[in-house]
């Protein structure tokens, strides 16, 4: 950690799992599931386009209880995530102050940030980096009280 104020670096998750604007649904679905992750920044070469979550795919999927397991395989199968991606995404860098990029995501009710750099996705900064910050305060706070 930073010897004065956090930053997103030293809580975000380097090099984070990318998907495509042409991959389906399902595809996102399945890595989401696979590597126990619930948001993906999508990129095209590396730069940035948008933002895949899971509560983008569960809104997305058809219904079991009204549609056919044809009709929800063909919709999952055949959808790219450019057509429900959050597009332009908020973002912040690396060296933006772990605070400044907390209040985002608090303000704005999102999940995640993007890390970025020059336009390259570079992190991923999610609610859960900063629960880790946020213990790691309180730890620092209360020395020597233990679980």
């Amino acid at each position: 950690m930073s010897a004065s104020k956090p930053l997103v670096s030293d809580y975000m998750t380097s090099n984070p799992l990318t998907l495509s604007p042409e991959d389906t649904l399902l595809k996102a679905l399945e890595t989401m599931r696979l590597k126990g992750v619930r948001r993906i920044p999508v990129t095209v070469a590396g730069t940035l386009v948008g933002l895949i979550t899971e509560g983008d795919l569960k809104r997305a999927e058809p219904s079991m209880l009204t549609d056919s397991q044809e009709d929800f395989n063909r919709v999952m199968e055949e959808t790219p995530l450019s057509r429900i991606m959050i597009q332009n995404p908020i973002t912040v860098t690396s060296e933006t102050e772990l605070l400044e990029a907390a209040e985002t995501l608090y303000n704005t009710k999102y999940g995640a940030l993007p890390v970025v750099s020059g336009g390259h996705v570079v992190g991923i900064l999610t609610d859960n980096d900063l629960v880790h910050a946020l213990v790691d305060h309180l730890r620092e706070v209360e020395p020597g009280e233990e679980d």
